[in-house]
């Protein structure tokens, strides 16, 4: 099941990079700028941060049917207001 695309902004260098280092430790693997990710309870994500725009467009392609799309934006919105918090 998958969810509509989600655009986050404010993402700059510091937020992506502070980002990428908390979904690694979730076991999200991100590599580059772009790309698809695997990660635990079968969530599938593809994403594309655009440096010059400081956005980042996050698309679930997959996910345990379990939980709500609602859930998995609102746990990357959270994440990423945290790494714009320094934390």
């Amino acid at each position: 099941m998958s969810c509509d695309p989600v655009t986050f902004n404010n993402v700059d260098t510091k937020v992506f990079n502070a980002l990428k280092g908390k979904l690694q430790g979730l076991g999200y693997d991100l590599e580059g700028t772009k790309g698809t990710i695997h990660g635990p309870m079968s969530i599938t994500i593809d994403f594309e941060w655009n440096e010059p725009a400081a956005t980042l467009l996050i698309h679930v392609l997959s996910k345990n049917m379990l939980i709500p799309c609602s859930r998995v934006n609102a746990e990357l919105e959270k994440a990423i207001a945290s790494c714009r918090e320094g934390n």
